[in-house]
């Protein structure tokens, strides 16, 4: 038997440091690990940085807490309801850092970094201004254009991006930090792999036996696993396929709030500064709030059936 992985919530966030680079699992509205980054904001780190593909949510609370200094990325927008306000915002003052990139190239450069390569060839930016418009990086020290020794066509090359932690919110595990998750995982495989520290939450806690009677469903193996937290609705107010809906009142709310900075910041002193605890804020939204949410077990999501269908 390995040694567990298992910590506190608190434990997994003491190991963010101010300056830190930080990637995060999900995409769009579901499996971002919320419940963590509500905690980390709490503590009052700054000058982070963020390495993301599509944690949309992650990126906009961190500069809505005013704890975010750089941020390689590709594109964050709330489907359904429109721009990351504070994100956005803080781009244009100047008080984040941008570096933009496409999906794919954003997910190369993580991918370069998990595969101990010094660039990746790809086809995606070329000929676009993403390859020659300065960030905070030099142009060439991003991505450079590169005719290939065997056929001569001309590939970019992007060079590598190694984020501090990656942080990932997941299904369930055993306490070797073998981690499950179902339906749509993201580029989770390539953050992870990248990252020199890893937390995952989950939604459960199985036994080694219950993890082996399926082993590909295995997505991240426990050795690239350093600290494991059980945390249910631990993605809330996001959804996790399987186990619940996104919440959808409740990110309409922050929405709303965040049409200004002061109705961002109301927000976030009730919602995050007010609240003690990862279950202290799911008191709040009540039991039967969050149950309404569960999906149904055999489709993996919820499945409302329409008024006049017999049940």
């Amino acid at each position: 038997m390995g040694r567990s992985k298992l910590v506190s919530l608190d434990d997994a966030v003491a190991l963010v440091e101010d300056g830190m680079s930080i990637t995060a699992g999900g995409f769009a509205h579901s499996h971002q690990p919320m419940g963590f980054f509500r905690t980390l904001m709490r503590t009052g780190r700054k000058e982070l940085t963020i390495m993301g593909v599509a944690e949309c949510w992650v990126a906009e609370w961190l500069a809505a807490a005013g704890m975010l200094r750089r941020a390689y990325f590709s594109n964050f927008m709330f489907e359904g309801f429109g721009r990351c306000r504070r994100f956005s915002e803080g781009i244009e003052n100047g008080t984040i850092e941008a570096e933009d990139h496409s999906h794919f190239g954003m997910v190369m450069r993580l991918a370069a970094s998990g595969l101990g390569l010094p660039f990746m060839p790809m086809r995606s930016q070329a000929g676009t201004d993403i390859m020659n418009v300065a960030g905070f990086e030099h142009p060439a020290a991003k991505a450079q254009m590169f005719r290939s020794p065997f056929d001569g066509t001309v590939v970019s090359l992007v060079s590598p991006l190694k984020p501090d932690i990656a942080v990932i919110h997941a299904a369930r595990a055993d306490e070797l930090g073998n981690v499950e998750l179902y339906g749509t995982t993201s580029v989770i495989e390539e953050q992870v792999r990248a990252a020199a520290k890893v937390i995952v939450t989950v939604e459960e806690i199985v036994t080694t036996e219950e993890i082996r009677r399926n082993p590909q469903a295995t997505l991240i193996p426990g050795m690239m696993v350093d600290k494991l937290v059980h945390l249910p609705f631990g993605a809330f107010p996001l959804g996790v396929y399987g186990y619940y809906e996104y919440d959808g009142a409740a990110l309409a709310d922050y929405y709303e709030a965040s049409r200004t900075p002061e109705g961002t910041r109301v927000w976030l002193d009730t919602w995050v500064h007010g609240i003690a605890t990862h279950w202290d804020y799911l008191d709040a939204h009540g039991a039967s709030r969050l149950l309404a949410l569960r999906t149904d077990p055999h489709l993996g999501y919820r499945y409302d059936i329409p008024e006049g269908v017999a049940r």
